[in-house]
């Protein structure tokens, strides 16, 4: 069975990143903790949005109820959290998902 995991989080803060155009979210539930960069055009959240972010190694069969959706890979994984790239967008999870080297997957962002 392919992998899928979705999370409802909480965006507790947003703020500017070092690059024109972007931003950094983070986002938490209460045991999960994503970080990840925002760019401007693609995605626009704000402190206290509720999104639901899903990982998945198939692709969507409806992209429609996403507000952005896009794939990548796993750069690194540690004991305590995973750094996933998706073109150059970086997203950390916490704790791991359990992804695996060398594998595709599709990371789809809605807000709720």
């Amino acid at each position: 069975m392919a992998f899928e995991r979705t999370m409802k989080l909480i965006v507790e803060k947003v703020e500017p990143g070092k690059l024109k155009g972007q931003q950094i979210a983070t986002a938490k539930s209460s045991s999960e903790k994503v970080v990840f960069d925002v760019i401007e055009g693609l995605l626009t959240l704000k402190t206290g949005d509720a999104i639901e972010i899903t990982v998945t190694e198939s692709k969507p069969d409806n992209l429609d109820p996403y507000d952005f959706c896009g794939h990548g890979y796993l750069v690194k994984s540690t004991d305590e959290k995973e750094i996933f790239s998706m073109w150059g967008i970086v997203f950390v999870f916490e704790p791991p998902l359990g992804l695996k080297d060398n594998v595709k997957y599709y990371v789809c962002i809605k807000k709720i």
